[in-house]
């Protein structure tokens, strides 16, 4: 049986409408679960990145367990 078969109802106009319904909110239902996903992923980096030494810094993640190493003395300054 094909999955589209699973709601229509054979030669009848009254099964139109409900298969509509039913497709829009298999459609809205995907939606959502990958708006969840997605944030769910953000939620799990933001923890791996936390845990790597990174900490949010307004919009971008920035190391703050490393010093900054200073300028060799060879090369001229930029």
């Amino acid at each position: 049986m094909k999955f589209t078969d699973l709601f229509r109802r054979p030669n009848t106009e009254l099964g139109r409408p409900s298969q509509d319904q039913a497709e829009k909110l298999l459609a809205d239902s995907f939606r959502t679960l990958g708006q969840v996903c997605g944030r769910l992923a953000d939620f799990l980096d933001k923890q791996r990145l936390s845990k790597a030494g990174f900490e949010e810094q307004g919009k971008f993640l920035e190391r703050l367990d490393r010093k900054p190493q200073p300028a060799p003395e060879n090369e001229p300054p930029r």
